[in-house]
């Protein structure tokens, strides 16, 4: 009983995380105004905040100095403390959070299957808080609302107007065909009468790959479209042609040789699978938490 009372007296003396809250916030913007903005409330709640501080160590904290508020003596002895105290709990409320708080994830289907849900035992287990809603998409939307809290796997340059963007793995491509097919395949001429793969309509990955090797017309070859990336390199890897994709995505593939690649010549395109996300989205623990994971794992996998 005497411990309980002893935890409340000493309790019981320390000031408002409220007004602690204010007080930061005011030095941090050098205005009642502008702190009563960024909190969400009056300008007259503020400064009672910062006079019930006052009052509790008898001494002023702000004032007035150039038409900004700057603290005293006594104020720039409390400054870091109070800060330390309401940045720790922000932290503890990000953690927290992540109990609650659903990361809502949209992601291509192919880099979803062949990159993400592999190692995403891994994830879970390093975040076993964060909760992740994935949707799987075959093409990008039409247009990207930052005001919706969103993020995404995008391939591109990394350049989406009003989102942020960082790049995850930069796209190398490289043919590849079935083992059995390589005997046929012993160099660029033989390419001619083969059926080369797509996944768009306007052949590009193929077009960029062949005119590294000086090839700039395709009416030689035999052409299949297919609207996934995994559908052609199954098709591949079943004797029916050859497809062209991105080495990282295909490392299983290749490493227990269900696919080979047919020639050496791989093509960094400067295009690559970004992770992106909208300003107001950047502070989400569990985005966060991804994205920490998500660095991790593609340093590991670029670096086998």
């Amino acid at each position: 009983m005497e411990l309980f009372h002893s935890v409340m007296n000493d309790t019981h003396h320390l000031p408002s995380l409220s007004a602690l809250r204010a007080f930061v916030t005011v030095v941090q913007s050098g205005s009642f105004t502008e702190a009563a903005r960024r909190l969400f409330l009056t300008q007259g709640a503020i400064s009672k905040q910062i006079r019930l501080l006052e009052e509790h160590y008898g001494t002023p904290l702000l004032q007035r100095h150039s038409r900004q508020i700057q603290p005293t003596p006594s104020g720039r002895t409390l400054l870091p403390v109070a800060q330390d105290v309401v940045e720790r709990l922000k932290e503890v409320e990000r953690r927290l959070k992540t109990q609650t708080d659903i990361l809502s994830l949209q992601v291509y289907v192919t880099f979803a299957v062949r990159w993400l849900m592999p190692r995403l035992g891994s994830f879970y287990q390093q975040y076993p808080l964060t909760q992740l809603r994935m949707d799987s998409m075959v093409y990008e939307p039409s247009e990207l609302d930052p005001s919706i809290d969103q993020a995404y796997i995008l391939f591109g340059r990394g350049h989406w107007p009003n989102m942020q963007a960082e790049l995850l793995l930069a796209e190398k491509l490289s043919p590849v065909c079935a083992p059995g097919m390589l005997a046929q395949l012993t160099c660029l001429e033989d390419l001619a009468g083969q059926t080369l793969f797509h996944t768009t309509r306007d052949y590009e990955e193929w077009m960029a790959w062949l005119a590294s090797q000086q090839i700039s017309s395709l009416a030689q070859y035999k052409h299949q479209v297919v609207d996934l990336h995994h559908l052609a390199w199954a098709a591949a890897a079943s004797g029916l042609g050859v497809a062209i994709g991105d080495m990282e995505l295909l490392k299983d593939e290749l490493q227990q040789g269900r696919l080979v690649r047919p020639f050496d010549t791989v093509l960094e395109t400067g295009c690559g699978y970004y992770l992106a996300y909208p300003d107001s989205y950047a502070d989400h623990p569990g985005l966060q938490a991804l994205l920490s994971w998500m660095r991790q794992q593609a340093a590991s996998s670029t670096a086998t």
